[in-house]
């Protein structure tokens, strides 16, 4: 009731003050403007009456009776706008001048229409109606002038007035709203208090406070609110004892499957922290738990060889390479007090809220699986490739020499057919030597036994040294050799014979990928620290499908839909084993139909220095592909 009749004073005073100065301003508009617009008026008519009559007393050149019907037009416009100034009269000295305006125009009209009749009209016009035009024009002037005074005080007066309205109203609706403001707080104050007092409550609820309780006046409203609330916070309680019970159970069955894995696992948090570790990976890593829980990964890793090896891990699977140990596996070898070497896999999963639409981080899951059975059987494995390949290359070779023997005239002759079916076995045959002598090469890979002599060696030669032996192949097959080589390149610190074998492997696969009368293009380059060789065929090409695997072993890509019979498919895979070796790095960029570019990268020497004048000299290249 109290804001309502506020309000209604405070529209009362603005009405009051709005009315004023809508009077003030329709007076203003009544006694004065009108005026002066009339004034402007009568100025104007006579400006145009004035040039009316000297226009008549030129003579035949303007028509008469058309300036006579203008001059009556205006005499009436003039006659309308001093009725208008007689009706707005204001105070006395407008009014005395309206009359003498009012009285001056009836004469000067009467002379107007002796002007008509007279034989001397020129005379009439400069003696009497030109000094009667001039009277009647200063008077409006004049009294123009008056209203504009007028117009001055009276627009003073309504801006005052506006101001005052101003002030009052703002000091009312000031206030208004203190009342208001007092009113609005002190009155809902006591009716908010209990619901307050509830919120508060629901919000330590919420936090997992369950032992709230609202004490309430059975008189009140909120009485029933309060009970059931009471009730709610009661089973809060007891579902809080019996869910606490349930997760500590699901916890504890989760440890203790998580502790009897046999696999190692590591999780982490988002931000790198360490909040669970099973025991087989706190044996692993040498720590106790302690130690491990609560620490932050990055900061354990300095002192701890596993540790390391799960951080490089971790920042290269966050770039997006491929993870490799330091050793150059992707796995951890491990060796235990007892001197037992283990392998372990790394396995690491970056994990996200359940919430699909969110997909937040919130940390990893590494695992380290025991994979040292796999590694056994993969050696022995390898040892056996070995020991067979190595047991295959005596009959190999016999055989070899027996078609040898078979070949040469000095034994005998051999008819068409039989020169036939022995060349055809001596392609087999040597098939299957290249097959032995890879398998013998992939065992050594495996076995960790390439051992690198490396020493200094120009780029340029040691391409040109491994051009030599399947030089003749580019000759027999017209192929053309493109040599780009970058003039002026440092030495490469490699071992020569393994870099020529991978250099050769390469360009025979160009020259076997490569049409007759084909391009090869070879070349070096230097990169930073590093010096690139390169060799590009313009053969059909590899799949994009196929270029992420052909690195791997025992694969044989199909080339205008047949399968490559040549070899075992080795020959890329030993490649990237030796380059790999040397710190190295190869890589290949295809296009099905335009031809492969294989290249690899070495890095430079930079400590020795060789003399000008001393010859660089490369053994020759052995396990060449034919």
């Amino acid at each position: 009731m109290l804001i309502l009749l506020l309000t209604l004073i405070l529209a009362g005073v603005t009405i009051y003050y709005l009315s004023n100065l809508g009077n003030a301003s329709n007076k203003i508009l009544e006694e004065n403007y009108r005026s002066v617009k009339a004034s402007e008026e009568i100025i104007i008519s006579l400006a145009k009456i004035d040039q009316i009559l000297s226009k008549i007393c030129l003579g035949s050149n303007y028509n008469d009776s058309t300036l006579v019907g203008i001059l009556e037009n205006e005499k009436n416009i003039l006659k309308n706008n001093l009725v208008i100034c007689h009706d707005n009269v204001s105070n006395e000295q407008e009014a005395e001048l309206v009359k003498q305006m009012e009285k001056d125009f009836v004469k000067y009209k009467e002379d107007i229409s002796t002007f008509k009749n007279t034989t001397d009209p020129i005379g009439l016009y400069f003696t009497v109606l030109q000094r009667q035009n001039e009277v009647i024009r200063e008077n409006a002037v004049q009294l123009s002038t008056i209203n504009h005074k007028d117009l001055s005080k009276k627009d003073e007066y309504a801006q005052s007035l506006y101001f005052r309205s101003k002030i009052y109203v703002f000091l009312i609706m000031v206030l208004v709203l203190l009342i208001v403001g007092w009113a609005v707080y002190q009155v809902p104050h006591e009716i908010v208090k209990p619901i307050t007092n509830i919120t508060e409550k629901i919000k330590r609820i919420s936090q997992g406070e369950y032992q709230q309780q609202i004490e309430a006046d059975s008189r009140s409203e909120l009485s029933e609110l309060a009970a059931a609330f009471n009730t709610m916070s009661i089973k809060l309680q007891e579902f809080e004892k019996i869910n606490i019970e349930e997760v500590k159970a699901q916890k504890s069955r989760m440890e203790s499957i998580i502790k009897s894995l046999n696999d190692g696992l590591i999780i982490l948090d988002e931000k790198g922290e360490i909040i669970l570790v099973n025991s087989t990976a706190k044996m692993l890593i040498g720590y106790n738990e302690w130690e491990l829980i609560g620490h932050k990964l990055k900061h354990l890793a300095r002192n701890n060889e596993v540790l390391k090896e799960i951080q490089a891990s971790l920042e290269s699977q966050e770039k997006g390479q491929e993870v490799v140990s330091q050793e150059g596996h992707s796995f951890l070898k491990i060796i235990n007090d007892e001197g037992k070497i283990s392998f372990y896999a790394k396995e690491i999963v970056k994990v996200y809220s359940s919430d699909a639409s969110l997909r937040k981080f919130i940390g990893y899951i590494i695992t380290l699986k025991d994979i040292t059975s796999f590694k056994e059987s993969d050696e022995a494995k390898t040892n056996f490739i070995a020991v067979v390949s190595h047991e295959l290359k005596t009959p190999l070779s016999a055989l070899n020499m027996s078609l040898m023997l078979l070949r040469d005239t000095r034994f005998g002759s051999l008819n068409e057919e039989q020169t036939k079916i022995t060349a055809s076995m001596k392609r087999e045959v040597q098939r299957l030597v290249n097959m032995v002598t890879e398998l013998l090469d992939l065992s050594k890979v495996e076995n960790g036994k390439i051992n690198l002599e490396e020493r200094p060696v120009m780029p340029k030669i040691l391409m040109e040294y491994a051009l030599a032996p399947v030089e003749a192949k580019f000759i027999d097959k017209g192929i053309e050799v493109v040599k780009d080589f970058e003039e002026d390149l440092p030495d490469v610190f490699v071992d020569p014979e393994k870099i020529s074998w991978v250099l050769i492997n390469l360009m025979t696969n160009a020259i076997r990928y490569s049409q007759e009368g084909g391009k090869v293009i070879l070349s070096t380059k230097r990169y930073s620290q590093e010096v690139e060789f390169g060799v590009e065929d313009f053969g059909p090409g590899i799949a994009k499908d196929d270029l992420k695997r052909v690195f791997n072993k025992f694969v044989q890509l199909q080339t205008n839909g047949k399968k490559n019979k040549h070899g075992l498919g080795l020959g890329l895979a030993i490649s990237k084993e030796v380059v790999e070796a040397h710190g190295g790095e190869i890589a290949v960029t295809s296009e099905v139909g335009q031809g492969s570019r294989f290249f690899f990268r070495v890095p430079l020497e930079q400590t020795l220095e060789k003399p000008e004048d001393q010859e660089q000299k490369v053994p020759a290249p052995i396990g060449i592909v034919s």
